[in-house]
Parts: C-alpha cells; structure tokens; sequence
C-alpha cells in the first residue's frame, strides 16, 4: 500500500511488493492455522487423557472399596475362626474332662457293684435255712421299687431293681437267691 502512494512508482514494481505482501500474509496465516490446529489437537488429547485418568481414578477408588470390604471380610474371617478355635479347643478340654470323669465314675461303678455282690453274699450266708423281708416293695403309686425307710444307696438295690413290679410285691432274700412275692406271706425281717 505504500507503493501505491508513492508517486512515480511503477506498476510492475507494485504488484510484485503486493504480491510479497501477500505471500508473507498467506505463510502467517498458514502458521497460524497450523498452529491453532495443533493447539486444538493438543486440547483434544489432553481432554481425552483428562477424562481417561477420571475414569480410572473411578475405576481404582472402586477397586480399592472392594479391597477394603474384602480385608474387612477377611478380618471378620478370621476372628470367627479364632474364637471356633477357641470354642473347639474349650469343647475338646471338657470332653477330655468329661471322659475322665466316666472313667472315674465307671471305675466307682465296678467297685460298688463288687462291693454289693460282697454284701449280699455275706448276708445269703447268714440266711441258711429261712427266708428273710429284706425291706424293700413295690410302690404302686410312684410305679418303682422302694425301701421303706427311702434309702436307695443299698447294693442289693442293683440286682432287685431287675425284678419285674407287681402289686403289693416285697423282696425276699435267702441263701441262694433273692425274689420278690406276696406281702401278705409271714417271713422273718432283715
């Protein structure tokens, strides 16, 4: 434009600055637009790369939840198998105890009823030739076999207990054996 104003410039010379002028227009705006083209390129990725890494921070949060519920799982896992442990080991000592004190008490057993035989042999001995009320009958109202001073600890209790009921039974005791009967039948007493 300033070639234009000049007076005595040639017009060929003008055209020439115009079209210089021109060209550096057209490269300026060519850089420009690559420019701006790779400026929205570059914004383009960024954006894209922004929301991915959102994405996968979703992604991980939630991942790390599900490790936390699956820790807190673990964790309660294990507590409940700690205290069954406990529970188990509590249960094999009482059993342990338990089975001592069958032991103990099957033992006892053994020696008491060693000791009843004992008993009733010695008293069959000092029977000879009678028969003897040994205290014991059948009570019909509580349905079992009772002494009449209500002690259930004697030995002989073990061998009459076997005896069938019936109504008004007494036991009977002689050398060789010991029945029940009639009530009403006169013996001697022990």
């Amino acid at each position: 434009s300033q070639n234009r104003s000049r007076p005595g410039a040639t017009q060929r010379h003008g055209k020439t600055d115009d079209k210089e002028f021109s060209v550096h227009w057209h490269l300026i705006a060519v850089i420009l637009g690559i420019l701006c083209l790779l400026l929205l390129v570059t914004a383009t990725v960024l954006g894209t790369k922004f929301l991915q890494c959102i994405r996968e921070k979703h992604q991980q949060e939630e991942i790390l939840r599900n490790l936390s519920q699956n820790c807190h799982n673990i964790q309660n896992a294990a507590y409940l198998k700690e205290q069954l442990l406990n529970k188990t080991l509590e249960y094999d000592i009482l059993e342990n105890e338990t089975l001592q004190q069958k032991k103990k008490l099957d033992s006892l057993f053994i020696e008491k009823k060693r000791c009843d035989k004992y008993e009733q042999t010695f008293i069959q001995a000092q029977t000879h030739p009678d028969y003897y009320w040994i205290g014991l009958s059948y009570n019909e109202k509580e349905s079992k076999w009772k002494w009449i001073d209500n002690d259930t600890s004697s030995g002989i209790n073990l061998t009459i207990m076997s005896l069938p009921p019936g109504r008004e039974e007494c036991v009977f005791l002689t050398s060789t054996r010991i029945d029940n009967t009639d009530c009403s039948k006169t013996y001697n007493c022990i």
